[in-house]
């Protein structure tokens, strides 16, 4: 037994690492500017530890990621041992996703020890499911996989703790939940899975179950809450944010990413519902995929749209077999409590979270809805049919994520690739623009001739989608004067500083433009109100 085990969790391992083993040679893209390319702290490897451990908030792009000390001292290692080397990162990024396959197997196996073959296959399914390639080909999202890792290994301590009432195994299962909070926030959700465990494990059945058993996990997410209070607060927390946001940059930005800043509780709430059912969705029917869902790409839908609910409906029958699952102890409820436990902080009820939907959002919770496929092995079907079933499901999706996994290779890869599909997305077409733009500048004369049009339309049309981007606004007036184009350039100067009193860039842009038309006498009065501001 112990050896077909051992089989079974080198199996997944190696697959998972052949799986992913196409991105070993890519380069750093995307996110990996915040966390390694432009990260100064990270860039010093383990010089100065204490420093990774700082909770900073800056409108610089290496203090634009949250409090997550545990996988900026990761990516410092990579730095320490290998040098500014995407290569080495990738192949940690594909190490560290084996081993926590692995230890998804073994979790299976100890909360469901009778399932045997059916956790493998579920276990397989995790590793070759196309929603986890932006999670293992971005470096940056290594911060996924380590707060899983921590987070499932702190529900197994928890899981032994509560079995063999060791008390020992508490204390290594709160260490783990800290490691877990520490890589990424959402490691919080791991309580809330650790609640449930003697709900749903206990002896009796639901009726006699020891209320006093899920106190330790209770306490394990007051600690965390403490950890988060402390680690924001005056004495700690390092920024500049009250001062951005009060000139409303922040805000812009923010809107972008994820337009429910600008949405009610009310709003939020019926948000939530529709994003639940679209995580399933996602699930179940991963094409296409893209690196960006942010303004306009996925629509925000209130109470005046049917879609909310006819989500409300499908998410009141998901609550209903859920909660009965859990009462009859069945493995479809506990999948499902932990697909919603672990996507609900990524439901923007409490707080938006900077983006309104990514792939990473589902790497944790695809466990949950995994772990409701076991349920397929006790209907009334012959097993080996149930097995071929999933096999044939496997395969296509194993192709997918093969084939996605090369798009991530690096910036201009996942743009171009992408793009088809991100024609209402402000940020992908901002983001192209500055791509082109910087190649502008490498380009002969004739090539340059070439990419003016396609600068200024990339540009164009992120300010159509939005005019709640000022960089692209910005950007954009300043292609104006630089391809000789100041009649179109002027008015958006004006326009500019007329929305943004209390930032320096617009009169910049604008004292820049008097000089260029030799009106220095109005030049003059927009660089001292830039100096103010």
């Amino acid at each position: 037994m112990l050896e077909h085990n051992a089989l079974k969790l080198l199996l997944v391992f190696l697959l998972a690492v052949v799986q992913y083993a196409n991105t070993g040679s890519h380069d750093y893209a995307w996110d990996d500017a915040i966390v390694v390319t432009e990260n100064t702290r990270v860039q010093k490897g383990l010089s100065d530890v204490p420093e990774l451990f700082e909770n900073i908030k800056t409108r610089e792009t290496q203090n634009r990621y949250g409090y997550r000390p545990i996988s900026l001292l990761s990516f410092a290692t990579d730095v320490e041992l290998f040098g500014l080397n995407s290569k080495a990162a990738h192949k940690t990024n594909i190490l560290l996703y084996g081993i926590l396959c692995m230890l998804i197997l073994y979790f299976l196996n100890t909360f469901f020890p009778t399932e045997g073959w059916r956790n493998f296959f579920i276990a397989i399914l995790f590793v070759v499911h196309p929603l986890h390639t932006e999670v293992v080909a971005n470096i940056k999202s290594r911060d996924e996989i380590l707060a899983m890792f921590f987070g499932i290994l702190g529900l197994v301590f928890f899981f032994k703790a509560y079995t063999r009432k060791n008390v020992f195994f508490y204390l290594f299962s709160g260490m783990a939940f800290i490691l877990s909070f520490l890589s990424k926030e959402s490691g919080i959700t791991f309580c809330g899975i650790a609640v449930l465990i003697p709900w749903y494990y206990s002896e009796g059945g639901f009726k006699k179950i020891k209320w006093r058993a899920m106190v330790p996990a209770l306490l394990f997410l007051a600690l965390l809450l403490v950890i988060r209070v402390f680690v924001y607060s005056d004495s700690f927390f390092q920024s500049t944010d009250w001062e951005l946001v009060t000139k409303g940059l922040f805000h812009q930005d923010g809107f972008v990413g994820n337009p429910l800043v600008d949405y009610g509780w009310l709003d939020k709430l019926a948000m939530a519902f529709y994003l639940i059912i679209f995580y399933l969705y996602k699930f179940f029917w991963s094409y296409p995929l893209i690196h960006d869902y942010s303004y306009n790409q996925l629509e925000v839908f209130t109470w005046v749209n049917w879609q909310v609910w006819g989500a409300v409906f499908m998410c009141l029958v998901l609550f209903g077999f859920g909660l009965k699952g859990l009462v009859q102890r069945k493995s479809y409820g506990f999948g499902i409590a932990f697909f919603l436990v672990t996507s609900s902080i990524y439901l923007h009820v409490i707080q938006p979270a900077p983006d309104i939907f990514g792939e990473r959002f589902l790497f944790v919770p695809s466990l949950g809805i995994c772990i409701v496929l076991i349920t397929l092995y006790n209907l009334p079907i012959k097993q080996h049919w149930v097995n071929l079933t999933i096999v044939l499901l496997l395969v296509p999706a194993s192709i997918y994520t093969y084939e996605r996994n090369k798009v991530w290779r690096n910036n201009e890869t996942l743009l171009k690739t992408d793009l088809a599909h991100l024609d209402n997305c402000a940020r992908a077409n901002y983001n192209v623009a500055l791509m082109i733009h910087a190649e502008y500048y490498e380009s002969a004369e004739d090539g340059k001739a070439v990419l003016r049009p396609e600068i200024l339309k990339a540009y164009e049309r992120t300010v159509a989608i939005t005019d709640r981007l000022l960089n692209a606004e910005v950007d954009l007036s300043a292609a104006y004067m630089e391809f000789g184009m100041p009649d179109k350039a002027y008015p958006m100067f004006v326009g500019l500083a007329e929305r943004y009193p209390n930032l320096s860039t617009p009169f910049v842009q604008l004292g820049k433009y008097y000089i260029s038309q030799k009106q220095f006498d109005k030049a003059i009065p927009n660089f001292e109100k830039a100096l103010e501001n």
